[in-house]
C-alpha cells in the first residue's frame, strides 16, 4: 500500500483515537506551538542514548509556558485521564526515560531561552531546553560557568555527551 500524501489526513492516520482527540481539543485550545503526528517526527523521537525504542503516538512542541499548562490542564481534565505526557530535552538519557508510547513533550525547539542572569546572587533562570554549552557561553563574560554534570564526572564514561545536549532538568 502507497502511504497517503494527503497532509491534511496524512498525520493523523493510525493515531489511537483518545490521543486524537486530545490533540484536537489541544488546538482548540489555543496550543501555539507544534503539533506533530507525523511518522517522521515520531520515528525521530522514538530513540534516544539508549538501547530502547517505543514509538510516540505524537510530539509536541511548546512555545512557551502557557502551552505547557494548557498541556496539563487539558490531560488532567477527566476525558483525558489515559493520555501520556513524556518530557524530553535532548534525549541524553541512557535509560530510556524521554521515550513513550504516549506524547512526546519536546521542549527542546521552543523553550531554549536564557530568562535572567544574577551575577551577584549567582543565580540564572532558564526555560528547560537550554543546554550547558549554551549556559556557559552566556555565563562566561561575567566570570561565571555552571559547574560540570554527572556525566562528566563518572569515570566510567569515556565521553561528555551532555555538554552540547542535555537541557537543565537532565544536569540537575
Amino acid at each position: 500500500m502507497i502511504a497517503s500524501l494527503d497532509t491534511r489526513t496524512a498525520p493523523f492516520e493510525r493515531l489511537g483515537k483518545d490521543y486524537l482527540r486530545f490533540l484536537q481539543a489541544l488546538k482548540t485550545r489555543g496550543f501555539e506551538g507544534e503539533i506533530a503526528p507525523d511518522y517522521a517526527n515520531r520515528t525521530v523521537l522514538a530513540t534516544d542514548n539508549s538501547i530502547y525504542q517505543r514509538l510516540p503516538q505524537a510530539a509536541v512542541y511548546p512555545k512557551h509556558a502557557e502551552d505547557l499548562e494548557r498541556l496539563t490542564r487539558l490531560a488532567a481534565q477527566t476525558t483525558h485521564r489515559g493520555i501520556v505526557l513524556t518530557p524530553r530535552g535532548g534525549g541524553t538519557g541512557t535509560n530510556g526515560q524521554s521515550l513513550t508510547d504516549g506524547i512526546v513533550v519536546d521542549v527542546s525547539r521552543h523553550m531554549n531561552q536564557i530568562l535572567e542572569i544574577d551575577v551577584e546572587a549567582r543565580r540564572v533562570r532558564v526555560q528547560a531546553g537550554v543546554v550547558k554549552d549554551q549556559l556557559n557561553a552566556a555565563l562566561k563574560p561575567h566570570g561565571l560557568f555552571f559547574r560540570p554534570g554527572a556525566v562528566d564526572v563518572q569515570p566510567s564514561h569515556h565521553w561528555r555527551h551532555d555538554r552540547n545536549r542535555c537541557q537543565r532538568p537532565g544536569q540537575l
